[in-house]
């Protein structure tokens, strides 16, 4: 793998207002501010703390998500999200106190934009959940970062766990990653994964060429706790800035 640098990478934060620190991730609000009311599943700083996907269930309920919806359509289940966050790749918070606390959901995201000789970037297009649902996405290669996983470990872990099916032995040597093209955002929003949970991403972006890959569309398959999933690509023409 070769990493190409040459600058140093611009960075956009929309909506901050103050920051603080929640279980290692950076947090930009809107004056709200978290609780630190300690109850079974939750812990000093306010983060959940729970031990089990009941524990979370009745935790986000408590704190205005209505958890029924979870499992249905394009969402994922509670089962996922818990285990989401026992592998530190997101953290759970609690925003405000009282009747007015809201969960609230902070990750960090890798989005690498591999580009082929045409300057077509791979897009997944979209995914089979291991139960048969068929999911839209849209987006660059992206991956939860892992707790305080840098963002060069995780383009790489990325590649290796979203792709593997149809890269060949030495793919690393042919990903070449592009360091000058990294930038940093933070959105908020509400997760499409996950109804009613609004959502703090911390975007990590950069550009890679990987020639190994097939030119026609193609997909790929990830070992899950229930099955298999099965991911869609694409190459597209990239958006207009």
């Amino acid at each position: 793998m070769l990493l190409h640098s040459s600058g140093l990478a611009s960075t956009r934060v929309w909506g901050t207002v103050r920051g603080r620190y929640v279980g290692g991730h950076a947090v930009v609000s809107r004056s709200m501010a978290a609780t630190t009311t300690t109850t079974a599943a939750t812990g000093q700083n306010g983060t959940f703390a729970g031990s089990s996907t009941a524990e979370l269930e009745q935790w986000l309920e408590r704190h205005g998500i209505q958890t029924a919806l979870y499992g249905q359509g394009s969402a994922r289940n509670i089962t996922e999200l818990f285990e989401e966050v026992s592998k530190a790749e997101s953290v759970l918070a609690v925003f405000g106190s009282g009747p007015c606390s809201r969960a609230f959901r902070l990750v960090s995201v890798l989005n690498l934009y591999i580009k082929n000789g045409q300057g077509q970037v791979l897009i997944e297009a979209g995914q089979r959940l291991p139960d048969g649902r068929l999911r839209q996405r849209g987006l660059p290669l992206s991956e939860k970062m892992m707790g305080q996983e840098c963002w060069q470990a995780a383009a790489v872990r990325a590649v290796g766990e979203e792709l593997a099916t149809v890269l060949p032995r030495d793919w690393q040597l042919q990903l070449h990653i592009d360091e000058s093209t990294y930038s940093q955002a933070v959105e908020i929003q509400e997760s499409t994964s996950y109804p009613g949970l609004l959502t703090q991403y911390t975007c990590h972006k950069v550009t890679a060429q990987l020639p190994c890959l097939p030119e026609e569309p193609f997909s790929t398959s990830e070992p899950r706790r229930n099955g298999t999933m099965t991911n869609y690509w694409e190459w597209q023409d990239p958006s207009p800035t």
